[in-house]
Formats: C-alpha cells, structure tokens, sequence
C-alpha cells in the first residue's frame, strides 16, 4: 500500500487544484510546492483560533517539493489514520499545498484496535469563508490568511448579521 502513497497524492492534488478553480477567482500557479503538517499541532477552542494558530506555525515552514513531502510521508505512513490537502497559499508563480495528516495515536485506544491496519484516508479540501453568502460566488483562495479583502468582508458580513438580528428581534 505504502508504494501507491505518491500516485495517491499526485491524483488527490489535481482533484484538490480542481476543485480550487471551480470555486475560487484566484488564478492558481501550477508551479507546486509542499508543506508538511500534524493537524494535532495547531490548537485552539474553535476554528478561528484553530485557524491562526495554523497558519502562525505553516508562516514558519520551509515549502518542499513533490519528492521531498513524500519521502516524509512514507516514513510516517504506517501511523497515519487520515490526510487532508488544502491550498495553504497561492501566489503569482508558485501554490503552496498543505498536507496535514492525523496520526492513529491520538484516536481512543479501543478505536485504534479497529483501524490499526487501514491505509490512511484521504481527502482535499477548501474551506469556505463565512462571509460567502452564496454558495455558487466564487471566493479568494487565500482567504484563510486575512488580509484587507478579508478584513473588509469579515466587517460586511458583521453588519448584514447584526443588521439581520437586530430587524429578526423588532419584528417579534
């Protein structure tokens, strides 16, 4: 299973730069390089803190390429119970992917019991900003690292939420 990891990756990141370019605006650079990471790593009461504790640690990473990730990857391969890629950042000429993996330890011992021979579980993801009032809008890519554009959606948003609370509390 351990040699299938790397055609698994390859395939999942063309699915994960599909998925980007049908909802995100952001012209995405072909030009790929990796970050490697423990979801456990980044901590926090709630995704926003989650979120920032996340992108504080990636800030700090050196991106690698293709090869470089995977040789990584099998090392750990036989620990890992789940692996999520996601645009980490896009620029001009260069997209960095995050691959963050889950390891089989942090599970509940009895859990572990039951899955300790599976092959890791695989996905990719975007996540989508809260302001997105409209599934079908395209959005920035980048979104989860802040920003003035991202800082001036969060303050639009705020305003229709309070704006909607504050007309939903009138009318009762």
């Amino acid at each position: 299973m351990e040699k299938n990891i790397e055609e698994e990756i390859e395939n999942l990141t063309i699915r994960l730069l599909d998925l980007v370019n049908l909802n995100c605006w952001n012209a995405i650079s072909r030009n790929l390089m990796f970050i490697l990471s423990n979801i456990s790593e980044a901590e926090g009461e709630n995704f926003f803190i989650q979120r920032s504790n996340r992108n504080k640690l990636n800030k700090k990473k050196i991106p690698k390429s293709f090869n470089e990730v995977i040789i990584s990857l099998k090392e750990i391969y036989d620990l890992i119970y789940d692996v999520n890629l996601h645009v980490y950042k896009s620029e001009k000429h260069r997209t960095i992917i995050e691959i963050s993996y889950f390891l089989k330890s942090e599970l509940p011992p009895d859990y572990i019991k039951t899955i300790v021979n599976n092959p890791p579980m695989l996905h990719c993801k975007i996540a989508l900003p809260p302001y997105l009032n409209n599934k079908k809008n395209k959005f920035d890519v980048n979104w989860e690292l802040g920003g003035i554009r991202y800082n001036w959606n969060i303050f639009w948003w705020k305003k229709r939420y309070i704006f909607s609370r504050t007309r939903a509390g009138r009318s009762r």
